[in-house]
């Protein structure tokens, strides 16, 4: 078990989770958690966020996402098979 401080930052108290704690469930700076009380004690567990299409492309490098000679291609042929 670790133990941590809560502490004061402005008006308000705080505690730091330990990066090998964030590491393990996969929670990052912007992570957003539920916060409740059970049996006295206090509980955070990620929010189960809906996947879209833009925060699956939110971290990926801009230069990524350009359109290629190739792409454009693509996008005048008509379908081949059973693609409709």
């Amino acid at each position: 078990m670790t133990s941590i401080a809560v502490r004061k930052s402005g008006g308000a108290s705080i505690v730091s989770i330990p990066k090998v704690v964030l590491k393990t469930l996969g929670i990052k700076v912007g992570s957003r958690l539920n916060l409740s009380i059970e049996d006295n004690k206090i509980v955070l567990s990620p929010v189960e966020e809906e996947l879209t299409l833009e925060a699956l492309l939110e971290g990926s490098p801009a230069e990524r996402l350009v359109m290629t000679d190739e792409d454009k291609e693509w996008l005048g042929m008509l379908p081949a098979g059973k693609e409709i």
